[in-house]
Parts: structure tokens; sequence; C-alpha cells
């Protein structure tokens, strides 16, 4: 009965760690980034989203869903490592590397940093921004 209970209570603590909504929002993003999937893009950005992008390109939310939806698809794959996310309240910061393989061209490494924020009962991104790592 002591084992039952002690079970569901670390159950129902992991599960109430707020940077498990952080990366379930990294994670959607991205997914729906790969598949061009408007609807989960609109879920997983904020409306006030700052998208900057390792080129120096800045897009808002409706730019970033636009040029990503339209045409042929952009990305094949994201690979994250080294994720760190820092909370404070209703915020988290997430850091790391990303190695993207776009569906056209050479693959390449990111650091990026991303601002999630906790709007209702869902976690959004609300800033991105990675700079390229220069290959060895």
């Amino acid at each position: 009965m002591i084992y039952t209970i002690l079970l569901v209570l670390s159950a129902w603590a992991y599960a109430a760690d707020p940077s498990d909504g952080v990366r379930e929002a990294s994670a959607g993003w991205r997914e729906a980034s790969i598949k061009q999937d408007r609807a989960g893009l609109e879920r997983w950005l904020a409306n006030d989203l700052i998208y900057s992008h390792a080129n120096g390109m800045t897009q808002t939310k409706g730019e970033y869903i636009a040029a990503v939806t339209k045409g042929a698809a952009h990305y094949e794959t994201f690979q994250e490592s080294d994720v760190k996310i820092n909370m404070y309240g209703n915020v988290g910061v997430l850091s790391g590397f990303e190695d993207v393989t776009p569906k056209e061209g050479e693959s390449y490494r990111v650091r990026r940093l991303e601002v999630y924020v906790k709007n209702g009962e869902r976690w959004q991104m609300a800033a991105h921004q990675s700079t390229r790592v220069p290959k060895k």
C-alpha cells in the first residue's frame, strides 16, 4: 500500500514539472515544422513570437508559419543535444544545440536559445534565436 502511494505521488510530482511542458512545446513546433502543419504551428507558437534565424532574418509568427507551410517542405529532421531548461515561474528558457537537416542543401548545426511562456494551460514558444556553429 505504501509503495503504491509513493509511486502515485512520484508520478504526480514528475508530471507536474513545468519543464516537461516546455519540452513538449519544443518538440511540438519542430514536428509541426517538418510536417508543414499549420494547426500544429498555431498551437505551439505564441501570437507575439519573434523568430530569429541563424542567417539574421527575423520573422513574426505569421511570417514563420507562411514560410514553413508554403511550397515544398523545408526541413527533414531536427536533432537536439545538450538541452538545458531553466524555469522562471511561467517562463522557460531552453538552450542547447540542434543539428538541422534541410530537405535541400547541406546539414548544419546551430546553438539555440528559446523562450517559452505559459498561455493558459499551454506552453508556447515566444522567442527563438539560433547561431550557426562552424564546422570543424
